[in-house]
Order: C-alpha cells, then sequence, then structure tokens
C-alpha cells in the first residue's frame, strides 16, 4: 500500500512539471472543479482552520496571523487536484475525462449533485444514459479502487498540511500551552 502511494507521489512529481502544458492535467483538474471534489478540499480546509483556531484560542493568535496561513488556501487545493490527476491517469483517458465534464456540467448531474430526490424523469433518463455509456461504467467499475487511492492521497494531503500550518505557527511563537 505504501509502495502505491510512493509511486502515485512519483508520478505527480513528474506530472506537476508538465501541469501547464499537458491537456490532459489541466482537463481533470477542470473536472475536479466541475464534479465538486475543489469544493470539499476547500472545506477541509475551512474544517481544518476551525479546528485549529479553536485549539489556539488561549494562544491569542492574531488575525492577521490567520489570515496569513489561510492564503495558501487556493495553492494548497491546486497542489491536491494535481496530485489527484495521477489517479484519474490510472482509469480514464483523456476522452473519459471530456465526457465526465460534459455530464457534470448538464442540468441533470447539478440537480442531482444539489437534491436528487427532485430529479425529474428526463433528467433521470440522462443520467441512466450517461452511466450506461462506456466511460459511465468505467466511473463505476472504478469506484472502489479510486475511492482508495483517494483517500490515500487525502490523508497524506492533510496530514502534511496540518503540520505545514502547525508548525508555522509555532515558528511565529504560538504554542498550545
Amino acid at each position: 500500500m505504501k509502495n502505491l502511494l510512493i509511486a502515485v507521489l512519483f508520478l505527480v512529481c513528474t506530472q506537476i512539471s508538465f501541469a501547464q502544458t499537458d491537456p490532459y492535467v489541466e482537463t481533470v483538474k477542470q473536472y475536479l472543479t466541475i464534479n465538486g471534489t475543489q469544493e470539499q478540499y476547500e472545506g477541509a480546509i475551512d474544517a481544518m482552520f476551525t479546528m485549529l483556531k479553536k485549539h489556539f484560542k488561549d494562544a491569542k493568535v492574531s488575525e492577521a496571523d490567520w489570515s496569513e496561513l489561510q492564503s495558501d488556501k487556493k495553492k494548497q487545493v491546486e497542489d491536491v487536484k494535481s496530485i489527484l490527476v495521477s489517479a484519474y491517469k490510472a482509469y480514464f483517458t483523456l476522452n473519459d475525462i471530456k465526457n465526465m465534464t460534459v455530464f457534470y456540467e448538464s442540468a441533470a448531474a447539478k440537480q442531482m449533485k444539489k437534491d436528487a430526490s427532485k430529479l425529474t424523469n428526463v433528467q433521470r433518463q440522462q443520467i441512466g444514459n450517461f452511466y450506461d455509456s462506456e466511460t459511465g461504467q468505467k466511473m463505476i467499475a472504478s469506484k472502489d479502487g479510486l475511492a482508495k487511492i483517494e483517500g490515500e492521497i487525502s490523508m497524506q494531503w492533510s496530514g502534511e498540511l496540518y503540520k505545514s500550518v502547525l508548525n508555522k505557527l509555532l515558528e511565529k511563537g504560538y504554542s498550545l500551552n
């Protein structure tokens, strides 16, 4: 398992250097924005800072320092999206990612994400048609494997982010005591 994570991280390092020119990387990152993944990571960062602010309440960390620490949020989310590209590359072609992006941009998928109980019959049919497609079948087949890799990446990323912010707080002279 650890070897898989090391391999994924190695691939990421290679891919990050090509991120500006590789259409696959940019397409996956766009997809991760549209499908709600970016929003989830932004929420995770916000939750981490809420927790840290509670833990460091007695340390009286200045709002300026909190703002400075949180100013990296966009970069941190872009970094994890770049890392996630390698997980998607293991399962999907560029064409698959484009198909998935088109699907998630549709009114049916947006409604599915917002409130599936309010889907119309036409929207249900559109969603069914997508999942019956080759790309949809790949999504279904890869769900567990992809979720496992994404979970490992998320754990590693969030742990590193937490340690980084904690170290910055300590460097600024704040402590939990």
